[in-house]
């Protein structure tokens, strides 16, 4: 049967870095950090590395700074799409409406805790039972403490994380053949119409 956890104790979670204005993001000529925020995550759950602004911050950044294999969840907007941190810049904050969890990994693989939030009848879930608000999505940072997880042993995880990821594969596999053939389908057509003779 399978185990069932909190997020909150699957690691360290936590809040991402609340400004009180646009203007406590401005960097100014003595930025220090990086501030990721929730326009930073893409259409495809990734980071956006090269469009993350410089922010000035004087506090103890130790809370927010990102760390490979961290797990990043939006809180807000209509993206709520998990991400795993990678490579992140030494000095990259998490700004705004993030929870951010430093996974236990004698618990859980972060790329696991990813799957599972982004899975469709995971996705649905969340949609019912924690997104609050009409037109902008919220998700308290509560509620997303007390997100129950099924967690098989960690074998397992990776086991399904990596089957996960072969059908990502195979599906980007099959829309790049089937974009190449539209392509040459398209471009066979227009030849045979502008090369046509009486």
């Amino acid at each position: 049967m399978t185990n069932k956890q909190l997020l909150e104790n699957l690691g360290s979670l936590r809040s991402g870095y609340s400004y009180r204005s646009a203007q406590d993001l401005a960097p100014g000529d003595n930025a220090n950090y990086l501030g990721v925020q929730l326009n930073n995550l893409t259409d495809d759950g990734q980071l956006d590395w090269l469009n993350v602004n410089p922010i000035y911050f004087d506090g103890n950044p130790q809370k927010y700074l990102l760390k490979n294999g961290d797990v990043l969840f939006p809180l807000r907007g209509s993206r709520t799409i998990a991400v795993v941190v990678t490579n992140p810049p030494k000095n990259a904050l998490a700004v705004g409406a993030w929870a951010i969890l430093t996974p236990d990994p004698h618990k859980v693989d972060s790329t696991y805790i990813v799957w599972y939030w982004n899975h469709p009848n995971i996705h649905q879930r969340r949609e019912h039972s924690l997104s609050q608000g009409s037109k902008i999505q919220f998700i308290s940072m509560q509620d997303c403490k007390n997100f129950e997880i099924d967690l098989p042993p960690l074998a397992q995880q990776t086991k399904i994380v990596e089957i996960a990821e072969l059908r990502r594969q195979e599906y980007e596999l099959v829309r790049k053949i089937e974009t190449l053939k539209d392509k040459l389908i398209q471009t066979a057509t227009m030849q045979l119409a502008t090369n046509y003779q009486v």
